[in-house]
């Protein structure tokens, strides 16, 4: 069972080993990377954080939406950390439902919208927020388990 889906444009660091991780007891975290799953030393990297208790693997986003359809998942409590928004969407358009995600750190340096200390949105990025607000989806937005989310306003802009 899918418990976390995870932005962050970061993927695999501190803050999500060792404040997610336990604060959703998972006991298997995807790091869902098309990129990171072509280049064999980061894929080699971050499946060696794994420990005793947490399997970390590293799977492109056909391989997740295959394998959650095969049901590779269930037997699992897991938590996905993805990129950006846009991988989010397609992995939920692909039909790995989620009814929260959690936007942790997205930095757009080109202009974007400040919404906390650790996310700035592009308009894109926001156009997808957009969309998955219309997908019945809640946008939690917080660096860290014991923050408090910081609410989405919708932009002026969208």
């Amino acid at each position: 069972m899918i418990l976390l889906v995870r932005v962050d444009d970061r993927l695999l660091h501190g803050q999500v080993l060792c404040a997610w991780v336990p604060h959703t007891g998972a006991d298997l975290l995807v790091v869902v990377s098309d990129e990171a799953r072509e280049d064999t030393l980061r894929t080699a990297v971050m499946d060696a954080c794994g420990e005793d208790g947490l399997k970390v693997i590293v799977r492109g986003i056909k391989e997740v939406l295959r394998e959650n359809e095969q049901g590779d998942f269930k037997d699992f409590r897991g938590m996905l950390v993805v990129n950006d928004l846009r991988d989010a969407l397609m992995l939920y358009e692909g039909g790995l439902r989620f009814a929260s995600l959690n936007i942790g750190n997205v930095h757009h340096n080109d202009g974007g919208r400040k919404v906390s200390r650790s996310v700035i949105l592009s308009r894109g990025d926001e156009e997808i927020i957009e969309r998955l607000f219309s997908l019945g989806v809640e946008i939690d937005i917080r660096d860290m388990p014991a923050a408090s989310p910081v609410p989405y306003e919708k932009s002026s802009s969208i």
